[in-house]
């Protein structure tokens, strides 16, 4: 039994109940707690359709180089297996292909380590040809070092490269494969990379301002969209499907015009959501997703203010910004979820130096306030100017009237006298009635 749209032969069943399992190795130096990384863990299992059915953490000095787990602890998740019938181990970390091959050798369980999952949820949520290609490069680079003396990762799998009980002539021939096909699909990333510069052109030249979501994937960006959506677009919204509420429902980026009450319109664009200790074979792919955040003209960092990581998810949205090269760009700190905390235990958490809009995406509350903000952000470089446009120029007069915010207007004997906020573009088209 399988999801549906699942991509054929990367994890064998998705539909299963699951056991996860975590270790906390004293000497490895970790921003994230064990107990806030295994409760991601599980999000991310439920979003991939697993069950879990039981959560065991371990603190040790150091990590079982052919097992993972000593021995005592997998005969534990042996017993806990039978009692719970449960047919997968979830694991934490990124595994080894040896690890992977001792650990369902000797639970007869399928092995999924943190890294899998996530490739396979991303695997299943891309969309965009661009997105699929760079799920796919991913899953090759972590497949090809797990090509271990006759059984894989890779060669059990229906539908990948290999096989089980082959020699090492035929390993080496599923090397060169996956390396050949790796240079195949960076080819085609690449080709598909300059095509999106030209769709990044084509949006830029309808002078829209575009406002970015950015931070971690269970902050609540996507429902902030949706809130966004069904605000100030009631009508649009109706026919427009929602950005699903769920982890990584949004892989490639997800763009929708929002239009406020005072005619200011802009680009909103949801992106994909950080996730705590990323696969390094996913990074290429994850950053790649952000590009479209170097163009924006204002960030909206959304960070779940009743996590208790969320200092540590802050600054982490910090510092991807600053690697992709956006740090200059103007940005507004939204405090999500502030339904969750007191008003003293917000003041706590709150830099008064930091442009900070508290909100509740979920009921709405606080969502004026982020518009005003973002208002006064975007029309920095809107001008007031007074024009007078002659009845003859009515098609133009109308798209101030419905396009523009609007100060005052009056109908006088020689054409529309207005008094309007417009952009440099604008300017420059209504220079002739200018007064």
């Amino acid at each position: 039994m399988g999801r549906p749209g699942k991509v054929k032969g990367f994890i064998d069943s998705v539909i299963g109940k699951a056991i996860v399992v975590g270790i906390e190795v004293f000497a490895r130096k970790s921003n994230v707690s064990l107990e806030d990384s295994l409760a991601e863990l599980k999000e991310l299992s439920h979003a991939a359709g697993i069950e879990t059915v039981y959560t065991i953490s371990q603190r040790k000095n150091r990590i079982e180089a052919g097992t993972y787990l000593g021995s005592g602890k997998i005969e534990e998740i042996k017993a806990l297996a039978a009692r719970y019938g449960a047919d997968i181990l979830l694991v934490d970390d990124e595994l080894s292909g040896i690890q992977i091959r001792n650990l369902e050798s000797i639970l007869d369980m399928e092995i999924i380590d943190r890294t899998s999952l996530i490739l396979d949820i991303f695997a299943n949520r891309a969309k965009s040809k661009e997105g699929k290609l760079q799920v796919e490069l991913a899953r090759l680079r972590y497949e090809k070092p797990r090509i271990v003396g006759g059984s894989t990762q890779l060669s059990k799998q229906a539908g990948g490269i290999g096989s089980r009980g082959l020699g090492e002539k035929k390993l080496e021939l599923d090397r060169r494969t996956i390396d050949k096909r790796i240079r195949d699909v960076e080819r085609s990333i690449e080709a598909l990379k300059k095509q999106r510069e030209v769709q990044k052109s084509k949006r830029k030249k309808s002078h829209l301002q575009t406002v970015a979501l950015i931070g971690y994937t269970n902050a609540g960006k996507s429902t902030l969209m949706n809130t966004f959506l069904r605000v100030n677009n009631p009508l649009k919204s109706k026919h427009e499907s929602p950005v699903a509420d769920m982890l990584f429902a949004t892989l490639d980026p997800f763009h929708r015009k929002v239009k406020l009450k005072d005619n200011l319109e802009f680009i909103l664009t949801d992106t994909v959501g950080f996730v705590n200790k990323l696969p390094h074979t996913l990074v290429d792919a994850f950053m790649s997703t952000l590009e479209e955040v170097k163009d924006a003209d204002l960030l909206l960092y959304v960070v779940d203010v009743s996590n208790e990581e969320y200092e540590h998810q802050l600054k982490v949205t910090k510092n991807v910004v600053k690697e992709l090269g956006a740090q200059e760009i103007p940005y507004i700190i939204v405090q999500n979820k502030k339904d969750r905390l007191n008003s003293k235990e917000l003041l706590e958490i709150t830099d008064p130096l930091e442009m900070t809009v508290p909100i509740s995406a979920l009921t709405g509350d606080g969502l004026d306030h982020l518009i005003s903000e973002i208002e006064g952000k975007i029309m920095k470089d809107y001008k007031v100017v007074d024009l007078i446009i002659p009845f003859e120029s009515g098609s133009m007069a109308n798209y101030i009237l419905e396009n523009t915010k609007v100060v005052e207007h009056k109908y006088l004997d020689d054409g529309l006298h207005v008094r309007a906020y417009l952009n440099g573009h604008d300017i420059n088209r209504y220079n002739l009635f200018l007064v």
